[in-house]
C-alpha cells in the first residue's frame, strides 16, 4: 500500500508539474511574440515614413520645378524695367533691380507683351522712323485684324487692340526707355500712379503688311515730348505671383475663386488687369483673373542679378513630427 500511495502521489506531482510547464511556456511564447511585433511593427513604421518622405520628396521635386517653369515661360515675355515687388499692406512697391529685402516686398508683379502674335508676319514690334510722325507711328508688319483675333480668344472678349493693349518704347538696350528710371513710380501706371510712358493707342488705320497708329498719352495729351525709338512692346496685360498668406481678404474681389477655398499656403497668379488704365489685379481691389499655381508652399522669391532674375521657391509639409521641404532655384533670361 505504501508504494502505491507513493506512486499515485508522484503521477499527481508529475501531472502538476506537466501543467505547469505548459502555462510557463505559453507565458514565455507570448512574450516572445509581443517583443517581436512591437520589433515588427516599428520596422513597418519606419518603413511607411521613409516611404512617405521618399514620395512626398519626389512629388514635391517634380511640382517646384512644373511652377517654375511655367512662371518663367509667362515672365520670360516681360518688359524688363516693369518688374516691382509690391507690399499690399502698406501699398508701397519698388522696381525689383533696387530691392534688398524680399520680404518687404512678398507680391512680385510685370507688365507682359502680346508674344502670342508675334508669329509669321502678324507682329514685329518695330517702327519705320523716317515714315513716322507723332502722334503717328508706323508700326511694321502689324496685323490689326490678327492680333484682335489673338486678343478675342485669350481673353474671352469683344474689345479690341485699342482697350487692351498700349505701346512702350523698347530703349536702347530693349528693358524700356531709360527715360523710366527718371520717374519710376509715374511711369507705368502702377497702384494709383501716372503712367507716363505708356501710350494709348487711340486709332490704328491698316496699310498692307504695315499699320499706323495713333498714340495718345492716357492723361489724353499729345505725345509730342515723347523718345520714339525704333522698337515697341505691345503691352497687353500685367500680371503678380503672391501667396494667399500675404493678401488681404477684405480686397479680395476675385470671381474665379473662393477666399475660403483658398489655403495660406497657396501660390496665386493673377492676370488680365491693365495699371495704365489705373487697374490693379483682383486681390487689390481690382479687376482680372486668377488662378491657382501650386500649394504647399512656404516661400516664392525673385531677385535680379544682372539683367537676369533668379527665381526660388520653398515647398513645405509637416505631417506629425514629419517636416518635408524642397527649395528650387531658376534664372529666366
Amino acid at each position: 500500500m505504501e508504494n502505491y500511495s507513493n506512486n499515485f502521489t508522484n503521477s499527481n506531482d508529475l501531472k502538476n508539474f506537466k501543467t505547469s510547464f505548459t502555462l510557463i511556456e505559453a507565458i514565455f511564447v507570448i512574450v516572445i511574440l509581443s517583443f517581436v511585433l512591437i520589433g515588427g511593427f516599428q520596422i513597418l513604421s519606419k518603413l511607411y515614413v521613409r516611404n512617405y518622405i521618399a514620395k512626398q520628396t519626389s512629388k514635391f521635386e517634380f511640382i517646384s520645378q512644373q511652377t517654375l517653369d511655367q512662371v518663367s515661360q509667362i515672365i520670360y515675355n516681360r518688359i524688363p524695367l516693369s518688374v516691382i515687388g509690391y507690399n499690399q499692406q502698406t501699398g508701397e512697391f519698388q522696381y525689383i533691380g533696387n530691392i534688398i529685402q524680399n520680404n518687404k516686398y512678398p507680391i512680385l508683379e510685370w507688365i507682359g507683351y502680346l508674344n502670342d502674335a508675334m508669329v509669321d508676319d502678324n507682329l514685329s514690334g518695330f517702327v519705320d522712323l523716317y515714315e513716322s510722325n507723332k502722334p503717328v507711328i508706323k508700326a511694321l508688319d502689324f496685323n490689326s485684324g490678327f492680333i484682335n483675333e489673338i486678343l478675342k480668344n485669350k481673353y474671352d472678349t469683344a474689345q479690341n487692340l485699342k482697350d487692351l493693349t498700349s505701346i512702350i518704347f523698347a530703349g536702347s538696350f530693349d528693358r524700356g526707355s531709360e527715360n523710366i528710371l527718371n520717374d519710376y513710380n509715374n511711369s507705368f501706371g502702377w497702384h494709383g500712379n501716372r503712367a507716363d510712358l505708356v501710350y494709348r493707342i487711340s486709332d490704328y488705320s491698316q496699310s498692307g503688311n504695315n499699320c499706323f497708329l495713333t498714340l495718345k498719352n492716357y492723361d489724353n495729351t499729345d505725345i509730342t515730348h515723347a523718345s520714339i525709338y525704333e522698337k515697341f512692346y505691345l503691352a497687353d496685360s500685367a500680371y503678380a505671383i503672391a501667396l494667399k498668406k500675404d493678401l488681404d481678404q477684405n480686397k479680395w474681389k476675385c470671381n474665379d475663386l473662393n477666399w475660403s477655398d483658398l489655403q495660406d499656403d497657396d501660390l496665386l497668379l493673377f492676370y488680365n488687369y491693365r495699371p495704365w488704365k489705373g487697374e490693379s489685379f483682383c486681390a487689390d481691389d481690382g479687376t482680372g483673373n486668377v488662378t491657382v499655381l501650386t500649394s504647399n508652399v512656404k516661400a516664392f522669391k525673385v531677385k535680379k542679378i544682372n539683367y537676369h532674375l533668379m527665381m526660388k521657391i520653398e515647398m513645405f509639409k509637416s505631417r506629425g513630427d514629419i517636416n518635408i521641404s524642397v527649395s528650387k532655384q531658376k534664372v529666366i533670361f
